[in-house]
């Protein structure tokens, strides 16, 4: 392996299920923000968006792809929030002709004296169509990569393993995905270091967001006008972000 530079290394001695992703992940866990996986994947949405309403349109393999499987209640109106109105318009029409052939059995048995079983059936095949989306699998692989860069640079690399502690992040939904890629990938010396540290990070920063949230509800009370905000202007949130795993923006 010589000749190789550091980060490829690491990338040629593992797994060829999930690959690095070290730069973007250096720059999330160096950013100031309150989940740094939750930034990725707000990013990694727009990407994919971005993607489906493109020249992908014009790609027949692409198209197969969206017309039998489509996209989510989240991700659809993202699409038609992004503009491209033709394209969007374009996947829509055909994407909406597959899932009438899909459906169309099961909802001429509705108007054949259906019953509670037909009831069942059809709305079991709605809810089926309506949970696939390309861009939920999509950004479900880039969250395994990024999940598995950060505990593997954890463990390799110093830098990082400093970014990582000192962080505000992960949120309790991207601290699951993290402990579950270390139980994957790491040793297990590693994975109960990794864990360990995961777990006094968590510790740490949900007192602090209890406290601050606390101060947050307390400033509203007319009897502490003379009380400093601190840290606390943005913990409500904070705390819906921490609790839901998604990128909250403060509006009020």
């Amino acid at each position: 392996m010589s000749g190789l530079s550091y980060s490829d290394t690491l990338l040629y001695s593992y797994p060829v299920k999930y690959q690095l992703e070290t730069i973007p992940v250096h720059d999330a866990w160096d950013s100031d923000v309150p989940c740094p996986l939750c930034s990725m994947m707000e990013e990694a949405e727009k990407r994919h968006v971005e993607y489906y309403l493109g020249n992908s349109v014009m790609n027949p393999e692409t198209r197969v792809l969206v017309n039998d499987t489509g996209f989510c209640s989240r991700h659809f109106p993202m699409m038609r929030e992004a503009g491209h109105a033709h394209h969007l318009g374009l996947i829509a029409h055909t994407h909406l002709q597959q899932v009438h052939n899909k459906l169309s059995g099961n909802i001429k048995t509705l108007n054949r004296g259906g019953s509670a079983r037909t009831a069942g059936i059809f709305s079991a095949a709605v809810r089926s169509q309506a949970e696939e989306c390309l861009i939920c699998r999509s950004v479900e692989r880039d969250l395994k990569r990024y999940s598995y860069t950060a505990v593997k640079l954890f463990i390799e690399e110093e830098e990082f393993h400093s970014l990582f502690t000192e962080s505000r992040g992960p949120c309790l939904i991207h601290a699951a995905d993290l402990a579950d890629m270390a139980a994957e990938v790491l040793k297990k010396k590693d994975m109960q270091y990794f864990l360990t540290a995961l777990s006094e990070h968590l510790e740490e920063s949900l007192k602090e967001l209890e406290a601050d949230v606390l101060r947050f509800t307390q400033k509203f009370d007319s009897q502490n006008d003379e009380m400093v905000w601190g840290n606390s202007r943005d913990a409500h949130a904070r705390t819906v972000q921490m609790l839901s795993g998604r990128v909250v923006r403060l509006t009020d």
